[in-house]
């Protein structure tokens, strides 16, 4: 029984002093970030065109935007949009008050219906994109949310960029490891994250990188876009001695 005893104390007493030794060991980390960013043209346009039609019948606001819709539809395809790249991406019904004020000061309260619905048109030659929207407004359409572009290489521009935030890690690594004076060890940990810009904007506005212009009828709408950029970031953890 004393034996074993001090077989267990000593078994203990060995685990204690291996503890801060293994610590020691856990703490020596070079922890490093890598980033890269690939710039390419965007070749793909993503437009939200919508018509919005109200009326105090419910019915008839419904009725006189189904209408509408079908119009810009076939208009949208007209210019040569194929149905599958047009997709419904809203649909909304509700009811609102409209005040109007007598001459005797007395407000009263009119309800009316609004009905918007709204597709999601993909455009994959760029230079269709104004025709697109100026067939749509002939057409009804009185709503559009936005011009997002992209790139459908976009994930061979992500392997690119991957491959140059690693190098861009691995390089910081081997600059801090020399300028502490210790040698860089096995590759421990590595993570990484990826970031698309596909850039998007209101058909109102202005970016640096595109322009919306509303020429006069005869000249038609003009689109400018511009680069996507796609970014990697990783993490990479080494030991050192």
């Amino acid at each position: 029984m004393k034996k074993m005893l001090i077989v267990i104390l000593a078994a203990l007493l060995l685990f204690n002093l291996s503890v801060p030794a293994l610590a020691e060991e856990s703490e020596k980390v070079i922890r490093v970030g890598g980033n890269a960013t690939v710039s390419l043209a965007a070749d793909t346009a993503t437009v939200q065109i919508g018509v919005e039609t109200r009326n105090e019948s419910v019915k008839e606001a419904q009725r006189e935007n189904a209408n509408l819709m079908g119009a810009v539809l076939e208009a949208i395809k007209g210019v040569g949009i194929e149905e599958k790249d047009i997709v419904t991406s809203q649909f909304n019904v509700f009811s609102n008050y409209e005040y109007e004020s007598s001459v005797l000061g007395k407000d009263t309260r009119k309800q009316y219906y609004q009905v918007q619905n709204t597709v999601s048109v993909t455009v994959h030659d760029l230079s269709m994109i104004g025709s697109v929207l100026d067939a749509a407004m002939d057409a009804g359409a009185n709503t559009t949310y936005g011009i997002s572009f992209s790139s459908t290489q976009a994930n061979e521009a992500y392997q690119k960029a991957l491959t140059r935030a690693v190098e861009d890690a691995m390089q910081k690594a081997q600059v801090l490891a020399k300028a502490a004076g210790v040698e860089l060890g096995d590759l421990l940990n590595i993570n990484a994250t990826q970031n698309t810009a596909a850039f998007s904007r209101e058909t109102y506005g202005m970016t640096n990188f595109y322009a919306y212009e509303a020429k006069s009828a005869d000249m038609g709408t003009s689109i400018s876009t511009g680069d996507v950029n796609v970014s990697a970031e990783v993490t990479l953890e080494y030991s050192f001695r």
